[in-house]
């Protein structure tokens, strides 16, 4: 009795929702005008898939409106590369590209995009020569695809490497020498190299004289700018950076080159990596994302590899995100593991020495991704407001820096790096331990000084900063003692009101007080009335395999989506820890009823009351598990369920949610990903709102490239096809 009121009351309150909620996308704040007619003001947008943050606007007022588009004087660091030796820091977001000479103390605009993008994506991936004179990137031409691009990074003179590559906004398939004389990238399944400079100039041999062998760019690494260490199957191959072209053009005849050592299990390119030190005697492998094993080599033969360590992941308080191996100057690999608690939704890394037992030498909280110093001594991570220096072969803090976020890093040398921040970019000395403010990246104030008409900005914290207009830099200063914003300059006045437009919470309003009275908007799009964004929902099916989960959930807190998980009685038993850090991370969770059998197979006989207890052992167990309860959607396993299970599931207060599309789980097993993510989103033209499916893992048979290991590019090529996506509440 108490269950089934608990139902109906969640059916009503579910009602009382709106189907489709407002939800902005755009937001101005701070406004300040001068006695000459110029207006500062903030904006910011909050959208999936992209930082929230709040830049700075200049505008100048003639005839009661802004003629020329309003100059945007903040620059945040979604990317950052260095360009040109280190001589220029290349700053990317939604809003174009600037770049900041060192020498010239200069920051300016390369690249910038026409008003307020309403169709915010996440900045793409850059792929930077170490000597900043090459960049490799994904120019995308359809839903998942694009074509590899090497170009000049100061001329913007490009080539086409290959013509269809996954346009994923996690990373490119390409990597290059340390000293950027060759690069290795991947085209159809199979490894080729070439020289940059001679690809540019048009005088490279042709391609098939290029191919390295089978294989993704997982199969091979670099262990120095003389040595490419390369893995086909079973074999590792070390190949000298003088010998590529010989072996490239005699392939034919001696093979892919002299083989120095077989590994004791099969690569998979697709799931595998390898990494390896200096010369390529000793190696790192992970086999999918769960076994690390630790090798080296003799004699450089074919025999098997001596196993130093080898060992499972198995810590039982989180769950594997991401992994990445260094060395130290005594060859001693070094693992950074990130992790993702089951208990807790901040990350956490661990660092291990790899040996015959391996030493846990750090261990961070709330941490952000290692970048290794150009001379492999000195790592950088950032930590909550705080970002580390430490020496890669003592594990000692060097250095510290803190009051801000970071979401960047850019080492120039061992001594100076550039960070990103949420509030600013700032050159960091190691030396002196001194910063230098670059460029603001956010402002949450805005005013004008009236001593000298200079902009002023503030960040979070109370901290102000002055803008030199010559140079597009910012410099902080002691805060004034008194700021006053003015609205109005007694021949206009600027304020925020209401709008029509769905991508926008207000519009920014110009009111002409002198002459003829009118009021405009600074944008006139803001205020054109536009139909909504077409929705759609992410559902996870969590059978009875968590293999995926990690991927899932870091993908949907990264780019701030909402999912349903429709949790199994089976995942539930089999993974307890997995299905409380689903609810840890905030995401709602349904029934995918207690067993995984086909509810529609002979000798069967489906009643009523099977249905009921089904769904309430399910209910039951999940509460047991969480302490949570289940919300009233459910599905049957593998979406197979008559009208009469449908029904049955209505009689007991549950809403059935269908997959409309083709692919059931077993499909999906032989198709690959790009192939499903295509065909979702050409569905989706059809329809004004949809639900996308994907599954957590696989408990049977083989599936080398799960569509949970492409969740950027899902969740990428829904925003980019206009959705939002909300969750299945909302929809």
């Amino acid at each position: 009795m108490i269950k089934n009121i608990k139902k109906s009351l969640f059916s009503i309150f579910c009602l009382l929702l709106p189907a489709f909620p407002l939800i902005a996308n755009i937001s101005f704040g701070k406004t300040d005008i001068n006695e000459n007619d110029e207006l500062l003001f903030t904006v910011s947008q909050n959208v999936c898939g992209s930082d929230n943050y709040s830049s700075l606007f200049y505008a100048k007022i003639k005839n009661g409106e802004v003629p020329v588009l309003p100059e945007l004087i903040t620059f945040y660091p979604e990317r950052m590369e260095l360009l040109d030796g280190g001589r220029i820091l290349q700053i990317r977001n939604r809003f174009g590209s600037a770049r900041y000479d060192s020498r010239e103390e200069k920051l300016t605009w390369v690249k910038k995009v026409s008003g307020l993008p309403q169709k915010i994506m996440p900045s793409s991936v850059y792929e930077v020569s170490p000597d900043g004179k090459w960049i490799c990137r994904v120019e995308k031409t359809e839903v998942c695809l694009g074509k590899l691009l090497l170009e000049n990074a100061l001329s913007g003179q490009k080539i086409i490497l290959s013509e269809k590559t996954l346009n994923t906004y996690e990373s490119i398939p390409v990597k290059w020498a340390p000293d950027s004389s060759v690069l290795v990238y991947e085209k159809n399944d199979s490894l080729y190299f070439c020289n940059p400079d001679a690809m540019l100039k048009g005088i490279e041999i042709e391609e098939k004289f290029r191919r390295i062998g089978r294989g993704s760019i997982n199969s091979v690494c670099w262990g120095s700018e003389k040595y490419l260490a390369y893995v086909d199957d079973y074999l590792v191959y070390r190949i000298n950076t003088k010998e590529m072209y010989t072996i490239g053009l005699y392939a034919g005849i001696i093979g892919q080159g002299k083989a120095i050592g077989r590994l004791p299990f099969q690569f998979n390119p697709l799931s595998d990596k390898i990494f390896a030190n200096k010369d390529v005697t000793s190696f790192v492998t992970i086999q999918n994302n769960r076994l690390f094993s630790y090798l080296t080599i003799q004699s450089l033969s074919c025999d098997y590899m001596d196993v130093i360590y080898s060992r499972p992941y198995t810590d039982s308080s989180a769950s594997l995100k991401e992994c990445f191996v260094f060395w130290d100057k005594d060859d001693n690999p070094i693992l950074w593991q990130e992790k993702l608690p089951y208990l807790g939704r901040q990350e956490k890394g661990s660092v291990y020495r790899l040996g015959a037992q391996p030493k846990l030498v750090l261990e961070i909280s709330d941490s952000g991704r290692p970048y290794l110093s150009p001379d492999s001594s000195r790592l950088a991570f950032f930590s909550e407001n705080d970002i580390y220096i430490y020496d890669i072969n003592s594990w000692q803090c060097i250095a510290e820096l803190n009051g801000e976020r970071v979401s960047c890093v850019n080492w120039i040398d061992r001594a100076n790096l550039y960070v990103g921040g949420e509030q600013t970019v700032r050159r960091w000395n190691l030396l002196s331990n001194n910063t230098e403010t670059i460029t603001l990246s956010s402002a949450l104030e805005c005013n004008w000084d009236a001593s000298d008409n200079s902009i002023l900005a503030g960040v979070a914290g109370g901290s102000y900063f002055k803008f030199n207009s010559a140079k597009g830099t910012w410099t902080q200063i002691v805060p004034p003692l008194r700021l006053h914003s003015l609205s109005q300059n007694g021949r206009y006045r600027v304020f925020t009101g209401k709008t029509q437009n769905p991508n926008y919470e207000n519009a920014l309003y110009i009111r002409t007080l002198t002459d003829t009275a009118v009021t405009k908007a600074v944008y006139p799009v803001s205020v054109e009335k536009q139909s909504e964004k077409r929705k759609v929902a992410l559902i996870f099916d969590a059978c009875d395999n968590a293999d995926g989960l990690p991927q899932i959930l870091s993908a949907l807190k990264k780019y701030n989506v909402s999912g349903t998980f429709f949790v199994n009685g089976e995942f539930i038993r089999r993974y307890p820890m997995e299905t409380k850090q689903i609810v840890q991370n905030g995401h709602d969770c349904a029934s995918m009823f207690f067993t995984t059998a086909d509810l529609t197979a002979q000798g069967f006989t489906i009643t009523e009351d099977f249905i009921r207890r089904g769904l309430a052992r399910n209910e039951d167990e999940f509460y047991e598990c969480t302490g949570k309860e289940l919300n009233l959607y459910w599905h049957a396993p593998d979406y197979k369920a008559t009208d009469s299970i449908k029904e049955f599931g209505k009689l007991a207060g549950y809403s059935y949610v269908n997959n409309n599309f083709k692919f059931s789980h077993t499909d999906i097993m032989n198709i690959k990903a790009e192939k499903i993510i295509d065909e979702y989103n050409q569905m989706l033209k059809f329809a004004t709102s949809g639900i996308i499916p994907v599954i957590t893992g696989y408990s049977y048979g083989i599936h080398e490239d799960p569509l949970y290991r492409h969740m950027d590019l899902l969740i990428c090529s829904l925003l980019d096809s206009g959705y939002e996506i909300v969750s299945l509440n909302q929809l």
